[in-house]
């Protein structure tokens, strides 16, 4: 009796020290991407701030020609993949977004060097074309600590989305403001899925508002605004825990800030 009461005390122990050990080495895991995530947004701040455009108030009816965000540009210097940044004011998501279409979901479990992490990074689908797509999809994780896309739970209340409207995503090719139109939780790989994850292009104005119609008609509230043939949409993704299989889902529509791409493409490494 004793004995195996002696094998059942040191198994538990042994399990106690691997438990400890694990949750260990997640939070060295989270205070290291913590400590990276700290370093880019201070290299993509320090770059903006040090940004001093040229005013010429005698041409200030005149649209301004698009200039890639300094902090952009400096992130995208230190890693090619990194494309973007996107805020949502007065929130946790303020990260740099990663597009790498080439390897499907390949920043769902690495950081912005590429090393492995399980909180990811926010990244745009590799179905779309930052310049050509009709909607951008952006996925990212929902972190319990409240970090990444966790904060898109808020949207599921209409006074969360009236107090948190808006959404900036400063990229190689725009620097806009999106305005938030609808947001829904869905389940996928039900086999009867609500594609909204395969919406990059449209293929004429039909699908496009078919599109919206089907976002706006799945929104948990009435935003009071939609989208016509022409807005850009931006899709917000990540888990939803209430269902097997949720997915959290906010769509927005530009509203400023179109740019002039043309005259970015110099400044921009590697564009064509």
């Amino acid at each position: 009796m004793r004995t195996w009461l002696g094998f059942l005390l040191a198994c538990s122990v042994a399990l106690f020290l691997l438990s400890g050990y694990v949750l260990y080495e997640i939070y060295l895991l989270d205070k290291s991407d913590e400590t990276l995530q700290e370093q880019l947004k201070g290299l993509y701040s320090e770059e903006n701030g040090a940004q001093e455009p040229d005013r010429d108030d005698s041409q200030a009816a005149e649209p301004e020609p698009f200039v890639v965000d300094a902090g952009v540009l400096a992130l995208h210097e230190e890693n090619p993949d990194c494309i973007g940044w996107l805020t949502i004011p007065d929130t946790a998501v303020d990260y740099p977004v990663m597009y790498r279409p080439e390897d499907e979901n390949y920043y769902l479990k690495r950081d912005f060097n590429g090393e492995y992490n399980d909180n990811g990074c926010l990244y745009l689908s590799e179905i779309c074309d930052p310049q050509e797509s009709d909607n951008l999809i952006i996925y990212g994780h929902h972190m319990n600590s409240g970090r990444m896309f966790a904060a898109l739970e808020g949207y599921k209340t209409e006074d969360f989305c009236r107090e948190h409207p808006l959404i900036t995503f400063h990229s190689l090719y725009e620097n806009s403001t999106y305005q938030v139109i609808a947001a829904f939780t869905v389940p996928v790989y039900t086999g009867n899925d609500f594609m909204f994850y395969t919406f990059s292009r449209a293929e004429n104005r039909q699908d496009y508002q078919e599109f919206v119609h089907a976002v706006k008609e799945r929104s948990l509230y009435d935003t009071g605004l939609s989208a016509e043939y022409g807005d850009k949409l931006l899709t917000l993704c990540t888990c939803e825990y209430s269902q097997k299989n949720g997915r959290m889902v906010v769509v927005a529509k530009r509203t400023e800030g179109e740019g002039d791409l043309s005259d970015a493409k110099a400044e921009i490494p590697g564009a064509g």
